[in-house]
């Protein structure tokens, strides 16, 4: 008899046999499992149930509904081998396997001679997590090693499986920490100590091992260029740095060897050698003499690692004559004029793949602006092929269009994005699914992404394109690395009433509307703003923005040293509702209604008598209803902006004014000296005027620094004489910045890479400010006409840094104000009152200037 009898059906035995299964289940299985009851394991068999063996603390009906095959089915060995799988993949049991064991029912199918068969998973759980402990670091304390993981994302919780592929994933973890710190042979050795009711404790024991710098690095194979340019390019070791030791640029790990040994081979091939090699670095242990920046100091011969890079360069090549194919000369036939080619890719010059990629960049974006080539809406992608003759050294460009079919977008898949939901990053990317791929609504959305300030910059390795020649489509995957929910912004510098610093503070998604709640303070010596504001992006689905703010403002300003303003202080708060649309990626189209109420007040001296000066009080109410509109042209290198708004009339309140503001700017990168370096020109235009009553006096522009850089506040603007009452009774006079209702300024500016995140500039800023009386109302001032439009100019540099944590630039310049206002005015009384703008300013900023 066979009752008594079983047949052990191992992982391993059944993931041999599962393709013969899969397809020969009408098959006898003697042929697959040799066991005495193997001829019993017909396709007629039957599975009479299914027991679980080795539970414990995972209950039965958390697992059964894993499985594929159920009692009462036949008996599927393709099925059993997936449900061994699928076991596994869960992460709970550190071994699995199955036993069929025969039954005895007395079922219909039994007596029909269908043997029936129970299986039997037998599983042994891992063990809970009970405790995790650190020792033998003498360089990581406990709190780093926490940290550590946690940034990884790799900190186990207690209570949780003891899954052993986690604990090894940390315990390479803490070894690569101690390799980055140069203790390559450091080694962290996992012990459990198991308890009662399936617990254990895990401890990692740590040893650092001895710290191995690197003493020397060197090049082998055929160079062809000399040691100590091909070490200037190497940015991660390099152990003849100044201070290497304290910035880690003398330790070793495989990804600071793979990171220089990309530059090494980035420069060779745009250096002349297109057909270059940069093989592994190859580390070896060594004792060498300390190679020290100081050389007065005491070489001492010291344990390391030397690091060697096996290069290949190959033949150096020029290049040669460039060709362009006659169908891509007739698309820009009635395109953009103009020539081309760049420096980079003249004939004589060293073969360059940098330059052929700016080359080819070049003529598409030549071929995606012209009017012919959006008229056939064609592809606009153009390829570039190099033809190398080694045996005169030249490499000759042709450009065609390509010829391959452009990919249809199929999906567009995000990877990182935790707080932020797939459609608030589809509104912002310029690709379709079901649409061509473009590569230029691609970079422009992912710029979108980057201005917001939610996430790190993207790099080219972020994006991942998988892409199907035959069917010619494309999957793109974009990776994000959010910096959360919440973001801190600060801005601040010398503004229109005298410096200021502020902070806003946003925050996505606090009422679950995926809404953007912002709060800003910003103020100085002499004011003070609050502000408050709600944004919806994709209102009703759509691709319009909604957003509402309301304000407070506090202004008490100081013109001049030593004289009073024209008012003494202003308080406002009020209201702006605007909506947003983007009818492409590079336009967008805006109106807005806001309100607003001011209170100003005056005060001056006046003789009421022989000996007494008696203050007069003034305040003045204004009210203000205002509709904007405004037009942003914004594809990347270049800007353009409009904005008009009108108030009072039929909207109500008694400020009637008109205001206007027109903006250009455009980046030009060098094609002369060097592309990395770019020329930046803005102008601007900015106006104002009432077209019926007073214009308010806060609505005048006392422009400065923030359009001619040097300059006071009010400084660009004319000037007006103030008539001053002592005590006395004794009236003197000056002259105060008046302020400006035309203002019109140029910005020139030559910007080139310092460090990363640090950039240098030179700037030519030039600049007037009008007042145009006719323009202000009944109510004038006593306008200086010498100093109405005067044109002011200053030069200097600037340095800016992108602050790591908040990605604000901080600016900070030096200018020389080469036009300046510098010269003596006639008072009424016959005085001479002198002005003098300041020959040179260190002036600072944060955010961009422009």
């Amino acid at each position: 008899m066979l009752s008594g009898s079983c047949i052990a059906v191992p992982i391993l035995g059944l993931l041999i046999i599962a393709p013969a299964l899969a397809n020969q289940q009408e098959h006898d299985l003697s042929g697959a499992i040799s066991t005495p009851l193997s001829n019993d394991l017909s396709a007629d068999a039957v599975i009479d149930g299914i027991k679980f063996v080795g539970l414990h603390r995972i209950a039965e009906g958390a697992v059964e509904p894993r499985l594929l095959s159920h009692s009462g089915e036949r008996f599927d060995a393709a099925r059993i081998v997936a449900d061994l799988r699928a076991l596994n993949r869960l992460g709970w049991f550190e071994d699995v396997f199955v036993q069929a064991e025969r039954s005895h029912s007395d079922s219909q199918d039994a007596a029909n001679g269908r043997p029936r068969f129970r299986l039997e998973y037998h599983v042994s759980e891992y063990p809970f997590l009970t405790a995790m402990e650190y020792s033998g670091s003498k360089l990581l304390s406990q709190p780093q090693i926490k940290k550590l993981l946690e940034q990884s994302g790799l900190s186990p919780q207690l209570g949780a499986l003891a899954d052993p592929v986690l604990l090894h994933r940390v315990a390479r973890a803490i070894q690569s920490e101690l390799a980055a710190m140069g203790h390559l042979e450091a080694q962290v050795s996992i012990r459990q100590e198991k308890l009662s009711q399936q617990r254990v404790i895990v401890a990692f024991e740590i040893h650092d091992g001895p710290r191995l710098p690197v003493v020397g690095v060197s090049f082998s194979g055929h160079p062809e260029i000399s040691d100590k340019v091909l070490r200037k390019q190497m940015r991660q070791v390099v152990p003849g740095a100044w201070f290497s030791g304290l910035r880690n640029k003398n330790v070793y790990t495989e990804e600071k060897g793979e990171q220089d040994r990309a530059s090494l081979l980035i420069y060779l091939q745009n250096h002349g050698f297109p057909q270059a090699r940069v093989g592994t670095p190859q580390v070896t242990q060594a004792n060498a003499v300390s190679d020290h920046p100081w050389p007065w100091l005491h070489r001492r011969s010291e344990a390391g690692l030397s690091v060697d890079l096996p290069v290949e360069a190959g033949t150096f090549y020029r290049f040669g004559a460039t060709e362009v194919s006659p169908t891509l000369r007739e698309t820009l036939s009635s395109g953009r004029k103009g020539n081309a080619m760049l420096p980079e890719v003249e004939s004589g010059r060293p073969f360059s793949e940098q330059a052929v990629e700016s080359l080819q960049r070049a003529w598409e974006v030549r071929v995606h602006r012209s009017s012919q080539q959006r008229q056939r809406d064609a592809d606009c992608r153009v390829r570039v092929i190099p033809t190398f003759n080694a045996a005169m050294q030249t490499a000759s460009l042709k450009l065609d269009f390509d010829p391959t079919p452009n990919s249809v977008v199929r999906r567009i898949e995000f990877r990182g994005n935790q707080r932020f939901p797939d459609r608030y990053l589809r509104r912002r990317i310029g690709l379709r699914e079901g649409q061509p791929f473009d590569q230029y609504s691609l970079e422009a959305g992912l710029a979108r992404l980057a201005r917001t300030g939610y996430f790190q910059p993207l790099k080219k390795t972020d994006i991942q394109m998988e892409t199907n020649e035959v069917r010619h489509t494309a999957d793109v995957i974009i990776h994000l690395h959010e910096k959360g929910k919440q973001r801190v912004a600060f801005s601040g510098g010398r503004e229109q009433f005298g410096s200021t610093l502020g902070i806003a503070y946003t925050v996505f998604n606090l009422l679950g509307l995926d809404e953007f709640l912002s709060t800003q303070i910003d103020g100085g010596p002499v004011s003070l703003q609050l502000a408050m504001g709600l944004a919806k992006e994709g209102f009703l689905g759509s691709r319009g923005t909604l957003a509402l703010s309301v304000f407070d403002t506090f202004l008490r300003p100081h013109f001049t040293i030593g004289a009073q303003g024209p008012f003494e202080r202003t308080q406002g708060e009020g209201a702006n509702l605007g909506w947003s649309y983007a009818p492409s990626d590079v336009n967008a189209i805006g109106i807005n209604y806001g309100f607003s109420r001011s209170r100003t007040e005056y005060v001056f001296n006046q003789t009421s008598g022989a000996a007494s000066v008696q203050a007069i009080d003034l305040r003045n109410q204004t009210s203000s209803h205002s509709v904007g509109i405004g037009w942003t042209y914004y594809p990347g290198e270049q800007k353009i902006q409009f904005a008009e708004s009108v108030s009072g009339g039929w909207l109500g309140g008694n400020e009637n004014l008109l205001k206007s503001k027109a903006e250009y700017s455009h980046i030009f990168p060098d094609e002369i000296f060097d592309r990395h370096n770019a020329w930046a020109f803005r102008t601007t235009v900015s106006a104002a005027g009432s077209y019926q009553g007073d214009m308010p006096l806060y609505a005048r522009f006392f422009s400065g620094d923030v359009l001619v850089r040097g300059l006071r506040p009010g400084e660009l603007g004319p000037y007006e004489t103030v008539a001053t009452v002592s005590s006395s009774g004794a009236t003197s006079y000056s002259a105060v910045p008046t302020g400006s209702d035309l203002v019109a300024a140029s910005n020139l500016e030559y910007r080139f890479p310092l460090s990363p995140g640090v950039e240098g500039t030179t700037f030519f800023d030039l600049g007037s400010g009008f007042l145009l009386p006719n323009w202000l109302g009944p109510t004038r001032p006593a306008l200086i006409n010498s100093t109405n439009g005067l044109l002011h100019g200053s030069a200097g540099i600037e340095v800016r840094w992108t602050l790591p944590a908040v990605g604000v630039p901080l600016r900070v310049n030096y200018s020389f104000n080469v036009m300046r206002l510098t010269r003596a005015l006639l008072m009424p009384d016959g005085s001479v009152f002198r002005v003098h703008n300041r020959l040179t300013t260190l002036g600072w900023g944060l955010g961009p200037f422009f």
